[in-house]
C-alpha cells in the first residue's frame, strides 16, 4: 500500500492495519459467531478508507433525518475526518506545551515570561477539546480510545501549574510589570476549571456507552424508537457497498478479512478452529448492517 512503512503477512500496509484495529477496538462482540459474521463488513470498511467515510456519512444522514422528523431544529449529527483527528492531536500538544512553559527551571532564560504563552496554549487547547467533544462523545473521533478522563487530566495539570506558580515562583514577578504574568496565570486557571467542567459533562456522555459496538450506530438518535429506520437505511447502503467492494477488488477484501480473522483470534474473540472454518466461507449473499 502506498505510503505505508511496513506490511503484514497478508501484504497489507500500516494504514489498512490501523483501520482494522480502529474498527475492532470498539466492536464489542457478544460471541465468536457475531465476530466471524462481522469480519466481512470490517474487511470492506478497512480495505478502502472511502468506504469507511461513506458508511459514517450514511449513518449520520440517517440519524439526522430521523431526528429532524422528531424535532425540525435538531442539531446535525457530528462526524469526524482526519482533519478533526489532527486538531485533537494539536489540542494535546498545546496542553502539554502549556504545562512545560510553566515548569521551566528558575534559572531558565524564559523564566515566568512563558506564563502568558502557557495560558494562551491552555485556553486554545481546552477550546479545541470543547469543540471536538460532540465528536469524541459519539465515538466518531477515535471511538473509546479518547476517554473523558483526558479532560480531567489536562484540567488538573493546568490548575496545578497555576498553583505552583502562585505558591513557589510569584516572587520572581516584578509587581510593576506583572500584567503579562497575571493574564497568563488567569488564563491557565480558567482553562483548568473549563477542563474539569468539560470532563464532568463528558463523563455523563461516556456512561451511555454509545461509543462502542452497535450502540454507536444509533447513539445520536433523539428517540430510540427510530432505530429500525436507521438500520433500514444502512442495510440499503451495505447492499450496494458490500457487493460493489467484492466486484471491484475481491482479492483485496479477502486479504483484509484474513487479517481481521487473525486479529480476532489473537484477541481470543474466536478460536483457531473458528478462524479456519471462516477462512473457507464465501462472501455474504446478502449484505446488511450489523445488529446487536
Amino acid at each position: 500500500m502506498a505510503g505505508s512503512g511496513h506490511e503484514s503477512a497478508t501484504g497489507l500496509g500500516d494504514r489498512a492495519l490501523g483501520r482494522i484495529d480502529l474498527i475492532l477496538f470498539d466492536a464489542d462482540y457478544r460471541d465468536s459467531r457475531a465476530a466471524v459474521e462481522d469480519s466481512w463488513r470490517v474487511a470492506v470498511l478497512a480495505s478502502d478508507p472511502r468506504k469507511l467515510a461513506d458508511h459514517e456519512r450514511a449513518r449520520a444522514a440517517a440519524v439526522h433525518a430521523a431526528n429532524e422528523r422528531r424535532d425540525p431544529v435538531a442539531a446535525k449529527v457530528q462526524t469526524s475526518t482526519t482533519w478533526h483527528r489532527g486538531l485533537l492531536g494539536a489540542a494535546f500538544v498545546l496542553g502539554v506545551v502549556a504545562v512545560g512553559l510553566v515548569a521551566t527551571p528558575r534559572d531558565s532564560a524564559v523564566g515566568l515570561e512563558g506564563l502568558l504563552p502557557a495560558g494562551l496554549c491552555a485556553v486554545l487547547s481546552v477550546s479545541l477539546l470543547w469543540w471536538l467533544e460532540p465528536r469524541r462523545a459519539n465515538g466518531s473521533l477515535l471511538g473509546s480510545r479518547v476517554p473523558a478522563i483526558i479532560h480531567l487530566i489536562f484540567g488538573m495539570l493546568w490548575l496545578l501549574a497555576a498553583a505552583y506558580v502562585v505558591a513557589f515562583r510569584w516572587g520572581e514577578v516584578d509587581p510593576y510589570r506583572a500584567l503579562p504574568q497575571t493574564t497568563g496565570l488567569t488564563l491557565l486557571a480558567c482553562a483548568g476549571v473549563a477542563g474539569i467542567i468539560l470532563w464532568f459533562r463528558a463523563f455523563q456522555a461516556d456512561r451511555s456507552g454509545r461509543q462502542t459496538g452497535v450502540a454507536r450506530l444509533t447513539g445520536d438518535l433523539i428517540d430510540p424508537r427510530d432505530e429500525p429506520e436507521v438500520y433500514e437505511v444502512l442495510d440499503r447502503w451495505w447492499a450496494t457497498a458490500g457487493s460493489e467492494a467484492i466486484r471491484h477488488d475481491a482479492a483485496r477484501v479477502r486479504r483484509v478479512r484474513t487479517e481481521v480473522l487473525a486479529r480476532l483470534r489473537l484477541a481470543m474473540l474466536i478460536t483457531e478452529r473458528d478462524e479456519r472454518a471462516a477462512s473457507w466461507a464465501p462472501e455474504p449473499s446478502r449484505w446488511t448492517e450489523r445488529r446487536r
